[in-house]
């Protein structure tokens, strides 16, 4: 059951099969496949879960006369790569083209038959207030590239609830509705484009200190700016990255009836009186406005 870990970042290392290497994908710190288990010692080690790469070799292993293609940053980090890809695919060479994100975009071919989307949910509940917004976008964009001229294509969307409105929004290409539905989420809990967004990002070599910080900061803010207009603190998504801990607060400033201007002097006001402590010294706080 042990999963190797990154000695800087609270997160699990990523197997790169082409490089035989586990990877952060947030520090860079990287180590070779181990031959045993750190834990128990046992030399039987097998991956779970699956990226482009474990795709990729199932298909081969599936249909092993199929001609099969990766395309991800690995795969496309040497010059032209990625139109070389792109070429073969389009002139037949490869029969499944792998990918990411980047395959879902502006392609057009002719001869796409079939187009598969992988874990569908992760896309829609992923915590962000558009990941709902994101997830349709993606699968309608790349739903897009099947049967784009005589023949029709078909879509295959692996997911655990097909009842979900997203997913039931993008089989039925319901743009209108899927606007309306989260404008009215989004007015309802201020979100944008109805304010915009501060993001503070708190960090710190110690856990504590960056905890404490975050929790006056964000004391100071409501003093002022009201509670309703923040959220947080909490901790980042990914709370350890190159041996600091991080935490954030979110502020919600209304567009209409609100001197944005002045708000921003307040909070990087407040950020500043605490970091004037000489116990917090070594903390840092950068803004990120209109974070996504």
């Amino acid at each position: 059951g042990n999963i190797p870990q990154c000695r800087q970042c609270s997160v699990s290392l990523t197997y790169h099969m082409n490089r035989q290497e586990l990877v952060c994908h947030y520090c860079g710190y990287k180590i070779f496949l181990p031959s045993k288990c750190e834990e128990c010692g046992s030399t039987r080690l097998r991956t779970v879960g699956f990226g482009t790469e474990k795709i990729e070799d199932d298909l081969k292993i599936f249909i092993p006369e199929a001609k099969v293609q990766r395309m991800d940053l690995d795969s496309t980090r040497s010059k032209l790569s990625y139109q070389k890809i792109l070429d073969r695919f389009s002139m037949g060479s490869i029969d499944f083209l792998v990918g990411t994100q980047m395959v879902t975009k502006g392609l057009d071919f002719d001869n796409v038959k079939l187009v598969g989307i992988l874990d569908a949910d992760r896309m829609i509940g992923f915590p962000d207030f558009r990941s709902s917004e994101r997830a349709f976008q993606m699968m309608v964009q790349v739903s897009g590239r099947a049967g784009r001229r005589e023949e029709q294509g078909i879509v295959v969307i692996q997911t655990a609830n097909p009842e979900h409105p997203i997913i039931k929004k993008v089989i039925s290409n319901d743009f209108e509705n899927m606007v309306e539905h989260e404008s009215a989420e989004r007015l309802k809990y201020g979100y944008p484009p109805y304010t915009r967004l501060i993001k503070l990002i708190i960090r710190h070599g110690d856990k504590d200190h960056a905890r404490i910080i975050a929790s006056k900061v964000a004391e100071m803010i409501r003093e002022v700016l009201g509670a309703q207009r923040i959220l947080g603190p909490e901790e980042n998504i990914i709370p350890k990255i190159r041996n600091d801990y991080f935490y954030n607060i979110m502020v919600k400033l209304e567009r209409e009836n609100l001197n944005i201007t002045k708000a921003k002097e307040i909070i990087r006001e407040c950020a500043r009186s605490v970091l004037e402590n000489r116990v917090f010294r070594k903390g840092r706080i950068s803004f990120d406005v209109d974070p996504y």
